[in-house]
């Protein structure tokens, strides 16, 4: 499977899910995009394994959902909604949330920071972070904050699938995020961020943690 087949089967996926969820509002919507999104990004991360795992069959990639232990004595167990092993070590985490608002990034920024200083020796020397969600309503200035007293901005990327505020109108009318679609390119840059992540663990032999 090429990195284009990826992309192709990924968003047939995602627009047969944000068909699904035209019209839903309240308490269905909610059912429904949760497990939506995770079942799409599950399914994305999966394919991009197989394909890496056919390029490069000496490679030991596992997906899991696992937590990870720290390495300290009393310090508590971490995870993100999704893990990625290559070859024993963390490589890719992602954390999946229909709808981001500042205090759940400002929360996940904190995890991705105890990871990286708890966890060590238990990551990938290139390890990255993902969030993703339908719609991610923070503004430069909270991530830029959360750069500097969280730290390890450079690991970590967030991806809006439908690029547009939860609260959006049009003509006078609120609408849910499947009714106005998904960005193609979000969900390029999406699928090559994992895929190069990945990759790179793979051909990486230096695995001491840097920055």
């Amino acid at each position: 499977m090429t990195l284009l087949s990826i992309q192709v089967e990924s968003k047939n996926l995602l627009e047969r899910q944000f068909q699904g969820g035209i019209g839903l509002t309240g308490t269905p919507l909610k059912r429904y995009s949760g497990p939506t999104l995770e079942t799409w990004s599950e399914t994305t991360i999966k394919l991009i394994i197989n394909a890496l795992q056919d390029k490069y069959p000496d490679a030991d990639i596992k997906w899991s959902k696992d937590y990870i232990t720290s390495d300290y004595e009393g310090c508590g167990d971490e995870r993100l909604d999704q893990h990625v092993k290559v070859n024993g070590e963390y490589a890719y985490l992602q954390e999946d949330r229909a709808w981001v608002d500042k205090p759940f990034y400002t929360l996940k920024r904190a995890v991705v920071r105890n990871i990286m200083q708890s966890c060590e020796s238990k990551l990938s020397s290139n390890v990255k972070f993902g969030l993703i969600g339908y719609s991610i309503d923070i503004k430069d200035d909270l991530v830029e904050t959360c750069n500097k007293t969280q730290g390890y901005g450079d690991r970590f990327e967030r991806f809006s699938l439908t690029g547009r505020r939860r609260g959006l109108k049009v003509n006078g009318k609120s609408v849910n995020w499947y009714e106005t679609g998904f960005v193609d390119e979000t969900v390029d840059r999406y699928i090559n961020y994992v895929y190069s992540t990945l990759e790179d663990a793979i051909l990486r032999e230096d695995n001491t943690i840097t920055g």
